[in-house]
C-alpha cells in the first residue's frame, strides 16, 4: 500500500494548486507499491528548492513534478522547455520549470548510484498546471505545439488520467520495473534506516561470520526496513510544539539531527537550536547535523556553512564553549550564573534548572524580551525536569519555558472571520525523551508535566497538525540495542521479576504496546501478565547470527577479581578485532561509582590496554577536564559512569559494580542508571559485580536472563507509574 508524507502544512496561496495536485496524487496511488511527499528535504545550489512533489513507486521508478498555479492568461508564449509570461512571476518574465524540476531529478539519480540494484531506476519529470484545463492549453492564442515540456493539466487530475499521463512522460532516466529487493532498496534510498552514516568497511563480508568484529560487520550492512514513523517525524516541520517519546535506540538523537538539518535547509533564513545536556554528544550530534545536511543538499551544504543559523548547544554553557542557557542570557544582557553560583552541589541537571529558573524571572523583572529562535529541538529531555516545587515556574518546568519563552511565535494563517479571544500563538518547541532514562529525577516529561494546566494553550486543540504533522509521537522500535539486552534492561530496570514485586512501569496494556510489547493477560485482574517483544520492533539481526548468549552476568568474591575478569573479556574482543575506542565501553554503576571506574582503568592499564576517561585531555590519566566534549580516544578503551554515558553506545558493553545497584535495589534512579547502562550495547552486555552470589537480586538477574523476549509476573501497583500521561482524558 502507499504511503504519503506531507512535510508542512499548506498555508501560502501559492500551495493551494501544489494542495490540489498532491490530493490527486494521493487518491491515483493509493492501491499502488508507493511513496510520496510533498516538499522532500533536498535543496541543493543547483536544485535551489526542494521538490514540489516526490513519487516513488514500484513500476514507475522515480518521478517529479513541479507544480505552477499559472492562469493561462499569464503566458505570452513558450518555446521549448522555457515559459514567457506577460507578468513577473517572483520577479521574473521567462520560467523554466521543467529543467528546475529536471535538477532536481538529476541530484536523486545521483544519489543513487553505487548503491546495489538501484542502477536502472527509471526517472522522469512532469510540470503540473491545475489552474490549465488541457483544450484550453491547446487552443491558448500562442504555438503551444513548439513548447516541449511533458505538462499534467487541470482536468488530467483524476486517477487513470493522471497515471495515463505519468506513463506517456519521456524518461529522463532509463530502466524499468523494480522487483521486490529493488523496491525496498529504493524506498531504504530515501528514507533515514538506509542513509544512517556507518564506518566504512575496508575487509569484505565475511560469508560465515565467526569473529565479533565479523559478526558486527554483518549487523551493520544488514537492509534496515523502510520506516514511516521515522520519515514522518525527521521530515516533516510542524507548525507548533511536538513531543516525541521513544525507547532506548529507537532513534531519536538521529532523527533530531535530521529534523533541525532538514528545517536548515527548507528555511534558511530561520534560527534554529539543537539541544542537549550532557556535552559528551558533541561529537555524535554535530557529526550527525553535518551529515544530514550534505545529504539533503546534495553535498553542497556543511554544518559549517550552516552554523550561524543553526545551533549544536548542550544545555548550560561555559566559557569555552556556548550553551543554550548561556546564550539566552548573554542575549538579555544578564551575566550567565556559573557552577559554583548554584545551590545543589554535583546535581548538574537540578543545578541548570535553578539556572534557567533564575533567568526566567530576571527576565520578567526586566520586561526583557527572551525570544530569540524559530525553532528549538532538545534531546534527552527527561534530564532537563525536576519534581521540587522551588524550581516550578508558574507550575511549568523551568528549563522547558524558557526554551518556549526563547521562540518566536509561528506566524497564524489569518482567518475568515475574527475570533474573540485569539488562541494563544502556537511555536516551534520539539523535545524528545525516553522515561526510563531518568538518572536524577523521576518526572516524566510529557506535555502535562512540562506546561502544567497551561498545557492546552502551548499546544492547541486537536492531536495533530494540518496535513496530518502529529503533535505527539511514540517510537516502540528499537534498533541499536539486540532484543534479549532490551528486554532485560527493561526487566532490571523497572524490577518485573524483583521477588518484592515490581517497582516501576506502565499500568495499562496501551503503554506497553507503546514500549513495543504484546501483552497477554488482564491487568484488571490479580493474575500473571505475560510481556512479549516481537521481532518487528526489534529487528537487530544479531540474535540469528550467533547462538552466544547476549546477555551474560557474573559475580566475584572482590572487587580485583572481578576486574581481572573484564581484563580477560576485553582481551578477548580485541583479539576477535572489535576496536577499543567506540568498539567497547566500560561504565561503572551505582552510588560511588568513581571508585569502581577507577579500579577498571587501573587494571586495564596494568593489563597493556589503554584507557580514556571522557573529558581528559589524553588517556590512561584521570579526566582533568581538559576536553569536556570528548568521550572517545582512538586507540583506548573508554571507561565511564552513566552520566557521560548516555547517548552513547557500543558493540561490547561491560557494567561493572552491579553490587552498588543491590546494595540499593529499591532505588528508582539506580534502577534506571542500569537500565540505561544495559541499554548502550549495539552487541554483547556482561554485568558484573561482587558478593552477589546466592541474593535475591543475583536471582533476579538470573530470572531474567532465563526469560528471554518473554516476561512473565504479577501486576500489582508499582511505587511508580510510566502510564502516557497526555493520552489520559
Amino acid at each position: 500500500m502507499a504511503v504519503f508524507i506531507q512535510t508542512e502544512e499548506f498555508k501560502f496561496a501559492g500551495e493551494q494548486g501544489e494542495q490540489r495536485v498532491f490530493e490527486a496524487v494521493k487518491t491515483a496511488f493509493q492501491n499502488r507499491d508507493a511513496v510520496a511527499w510533498w516538499r522532500y528535504p533536498l535543496v541543493s545550489d543547483t536544485t535551489v528548492r526542494e521538490p514540489d512533489i516526490l513519487i516513488l513507486d514500484a513500476e514507475l521508478g522515480v518521478i517529479v513534478i513541479e507544480v505552477k498555479s499559472l492562469p493561462l492568461t499569464d503566458f505570452a508564449g513558450v518555446s521549448g522547455y522555457a515559459w514567457h509570461l506577460n507578468r513577473p512571476y517572483y520577479g521574473k518574465l521567462q520560467i523554466n520549470p521543467y529543467e528546475q524540476a529536471k535538477a532536481q531529478l538529476q541530484v536523486i539519480m545521483r544519489n543513487l548510484r553505487g548503491r546495489t540494484g538501484l542502477d536502472r531506476v527509471p526517472g522522469r519529470v512532469l510540470v503540473a498546471t491545475p489552474l490549465i484545463q488541457r483544450d484550453e492549453w491547446d487552443d491558448a492564442p500562442f504555438n503551444t505545439l513548439i513548447g516541449a515540456t511533458p505538462i499534467l493539466h487541470g482536468d488530467q487530475l483524476t486517477p487513470a488520467r493522471l497515471l495515463r499521463a505519468i506513463e506517456r512522460t519521456p524518461l529522463i532516466a532509463q530502466g524499468q520495473s523494480l522487483d521486490d529487493p529493488q523496491w525496498q532498496a529504493l524506498q531504504n534510498a530515501f528514507g533515514t534506516s538506509g542513509n544512517i552514516p556507518r564506518p566504512t568497511e575496508t575487509t569484505p563480508p565475511a560469508v560465515t561470520p565467526r569473529t565479533r568484529a565479523e559478526l558486527m560487520q554483518a549487523v551493520r550492512i544488514a537492509e534496515r526496513p523502510f520506516d514511516l514513523q521515522q520519515e514522518r517525524i525527521a521530515k516533516t516541520v510542524p507548525p507548533g510544539p511536538q513531543r516525541i517519546r521513544g525507547l532506548a535506540g529507537s532513534g531519536k538523537t538521529v532523527l533530531l539531527a535530521q529534523k533541525a538539518a532538514n528545517m536548515h535547509l527548507k528555511h534558511p533564513d530561520w534560527d534554529i537550536a539543537l539541544v542537549f545536556f550532557s556535552r559528551a554528544l558533541y561529537e555524535q550530534i554535530t557529526l550527525q547535523v553535518d551529515h544530514w545536511l550534505k545529504l539533503h543538499s546534495g553535498g553542497d551544504t556543511r554544518l559549517r556553512d550552516a552554523s550561524h543559523k543553526l545551533r549544536i548547544l548542550h544545555a548550560w554553557g561555559a566559557r569555552d564553549q556556548p550553551g543554550f542557557y548561556s546564550v539566552l542570557a548573554e542575549h538579555i544582557d544578564i551575566r550567565p550564573l556559573g557552577v559554583n553560583e548554584t545551590p545543589y552541589g554535583y546535581q548538574a541537571a537540578k543545578n541548570l534548572i535553578y539556572c534557567a529558573h533564575d533567568l526566567l524571572q530576571k527576565a520578567e523583572e526586566r520586561q526583557a524580551n527572551l525570544e530569540f529562535f524559530d525553532a528549538v529541538l532538545i534531546d534527552e529531555g527527561q534530564d532537563l525536569v525536576n519534581e521540587a516545587p522551588e524550581l516550578q515556574y508558574a507550575e511549568r518546568q523551568a528549563f522547558y519555558w524558557l526554551a518556549h519563552r526563547a521562540l518566536r511565535p509561528v506566524p497564524r494563517e489569518q482567518p475568515l472571520f475574527d475570533v474573540t479571544p485569539p488562541p494563544p500563538p502556537l511555536k516551534r518547541l520539539i523535545w524528545a525523551y525516553d522515561e526510563a532514562q531518568s538518572l536524577d529525577s523521576m518526572m516524566i516529561p510529557d506535555t502535562r508535566t512540562v506546561f502544567g494546566t497551561s498545557w492546552a494553550d502551548v499546544f492547541g486543540a486537536g492531536a495533530a497538525y494540518k496535513g496530518g504533522i502529529g503533535k505527539s509521537e511514540v517510537m516502540r522500535v528499537s534498533y541499536r540495542t539486540p532484543g534479549p539486552i532490551l528486554v532485560a534492561a527493561h526487566a532490571l530496570g523497572m524490577g518485573l521479576l524483583r521477588e518484592g514485586g515490581r517497582l516501576s512501569g506502565p499500568t495499562r496494556q496501551d503503554d506497553w504496546d507503546r514500549l513495543g510489547y504484546e501483552v497477554t493477560g488482564d491487568f484488571r485482574t490479580r493474575g500473571p501478565l505475560t510481556l512479549h517483544r516481537p521481532p518487528a520492533n526489534s529487528p537487530h539481526p544479531l540474535p540469528d547470527l550467533t547462538t552466544e548468549d547476549l546477555v551474560k552476568y557474573a559475580s566475584y568474591t572482590t572487587r580485583d577479581a572481578e576486574m581481572a575478569a573484564l581484563v580477560e573479556h576485553v582481551q578477548r574482543d580485541l583479539r576477535e578485532g572489535l576496536t577499543a575506542s567506540r568498539g567497547i565501553l566500560v561504565i561503572a554503576v551505582g552510588n560511588f561509582a568513581t571508585d569502581v571506574q577507577g579500579a577498571a582503568a587501573g587494571a586495564l592499564r596494568r593489563a597493556g590496554i589503554s584507557y580514556y576517561v571522557p573529558g581528559a585531555s589524553k588517556p590512561d590519566i584521570k579526566s582533568d577536564r581538559a576536553r569536556p566534549n570528548d568521550f572517545w580516544h582512538d586507540g583506548a578503551v573508554t571507561v565511564t559512569t552513566i552520566h557521560q554515558a548516555k547517548g552513547n553506545e557500543a558493540d561490547s558493553v561491560y557494567v561493572v559494580g552491579l553490587d552498588l545497584i543491590a546494595k540499593d535495589e529499591q532505588n528508582l534512579a539506580l534502577r534506571n542508571q542500569l537500565f540505561t547502562a544495559m541499554s548502550r550495547s549495539r552487541g554483547w552486555l556482561r554485568l558484573t559485580g561482587t558478593g552477589l552470589a546466592g541474593t535475591a537480586f543475583e536471582r533476579e538477574v538470573q530470572a531474567v536472563r532465563s526469560a528471554g523476549m518473554s516476561l512473565t509476573f504479577l501486576p500489582g501497583m508499582p511505587k511508580r507509574r510510566t502510564d502516557d500521561q497526555d493520552d489520559e482524558s
